[in-house]
């Protein structure tokens, strides 16, 4: 079990620390540089340092934890920011890579480090290695410190301090866990492993914190249905029956980088609009088929009708479903209790209405793009479906 330590008194040492400083990070006494000074830049605790000099990191930790394999500390933020400064930083801690400038998790991060610092260590620890630790009462010291994992935290902890100042960290509290040696290496292979096989979020696993879809899979459950079915169809066929009175969202959803931009914000008005407290297990099933069936419609268009501008029917599919479907009535979508027989027109109905759908909007593509409508124009793009959609007429007055 961990062993919560008490920071009064004492003095623990794992594999001696030698010399140590007073706080941050210093060289240890009797070092001097080429100069015949001690080397020090006159900013203790605040510029990397060389490894041959045998550096010790003091912390003065809010919370320390003993475990079996190391330690658990929680420290504040601007007694780490002095670590990974200077460019030599990532060669004299060991870390596996460089300072990534352009990365868009950086980028974020440094925002935040901006206008909310506190918040900086809520998520995730850092991984340190050292060749001993001692306890001093209050403080921790750490000997040759050595960066396992969250190097490019450490920098960006650097980075702030340097632009606003340690007061600017006051505050901020990071969680690191250290490992001396040997365990320190072992720490390092198995993080070096991880890294290898990293399973990084993707905007559909967003949906998993949607409340509508939980209850949605609840009530198929529940009424025994057994779905075979991705959510991208599902979201696609919503699209082309929503209420929305252009096709933006089914245009949105067409590409896999669009649902991407639609999953990675349960909260948006787009978003909403689809996934919503009234969609039902029958709406869904309702929006599937009549997807599917207009695209069999679609499908079944001869392959003489698919050339110049009648290749609109390949690139932009969902636009002629979608101006299909506005003759349904959209508004019962998910009303379970609703007399409209909607086996009934989208069995019988649709098929047609699709066709029809289909050479209309050739036609008015033709007229609309006359000298691209039979080249490789943009078929796909947003700007294109509204110009189409915006001359064809409203949806039928609901059933």
């Amino acid at each position: 079990m961990d062993k919560l330590l008490p920071l009064l008194g004492g003095d623990e040492s794992v594999g001696g620390a030698g010399a140590v400083g007073a706080g941050g990070l210093r060289r240890h006494a009797g070092h001097t540089g080429p100069d015949g000074s001690d080397g020090s830049d006159g900013s203790d605790g605040y510029g990397g340092y060389d490894p041959s000099a045998g550096p010790v990191l003091a912390l003065r930790p809010g919370r320390l934890t003993r475990f079996d394999r190391g330690w658990s500390l929680q420290v504040p933020a601007g007694e780490l920011a002095g670590l990974a400064a200077g460019p030599e930083a990532a060669r004299s801690l060991r870390a596996r890579r460089g300072f990534l400038h352009g990365s868009g998790h950086n980028r974020a991060l440094a925002e935040l480090l901006r206008l909310r610092p506190e918040e900086f260590g809520r998520v995730g620890q850092l991984a340190l290695g050292a060749e001993s630790i001692r306890i001093r009462g209050g403080l921790v010291e750490l000997v040759r410190p050595e960066s396992i994992d969250g190097f490019q935290r450490l920098a960006l902890l650097a980075q702030a301090a340097a632009r606003s100042g340690l007061p600017h960290l006051a505050g901020s509290t990071v969680r690191l866990e250290v490992f001396t040696s040997p365990e320190r290496e072992h720490v390092r292979r198995l993080h070096d492993i991880a890294d290898l096989y990293l399973n990084p979020a993707t905007a559909q696993d967003c949906l998993r914190r949607c409340p509508e879809l939980r209850r949605l899979a609840e009530e198929f459950e529940r009424e025994g249905w057994l779905p075979r079915f991705s959510m991208a169809d599902v979201t696609r066929a919503l699209a082309c029956l929503s209420t929305a009175p252009t096709p933006y969202l089914p245009q949105l959803v067409s590409t896999d980088s669009g649902l991407d931009a639609l999953w990675a914000d349960i909260t948006s008005p787009h978003y909403a609009a689809l996934i919503h407290p009234r969609v039902h297990p029958l709406g869904v099933l309702r929006a599937l088929e009549a997807r599917r069936t207009a695209r069999q419609a679609l499908a079944e268009i001869p392959k003489a009708a698919r050339t110049g501008p009648g290749r609109l029917l390949d690139d932009a599919p969902d636009l002629i479903c979608w101006a299909a479907c506005r003759h349904l009535p959209l508004h019962q979508l998910h009303d379970e209790r609703t007399t409209t027989k909607w086996d009934r027109l989208i069995d019988q109905e649709l098929p047609a209405w699709t066709v029809s759908a289909a050479y209309d909007y050739i036609g008015r593509y033709r007229r609309a793009e006359p000298e691209h409508s039979a080249g490789a124009a943009d078929r796909t793009g947003f700007g294109l479906w509204l110009q189409l959609a915006g001359m064809s007429p409203g949806p039928a007055p609901a059933r």
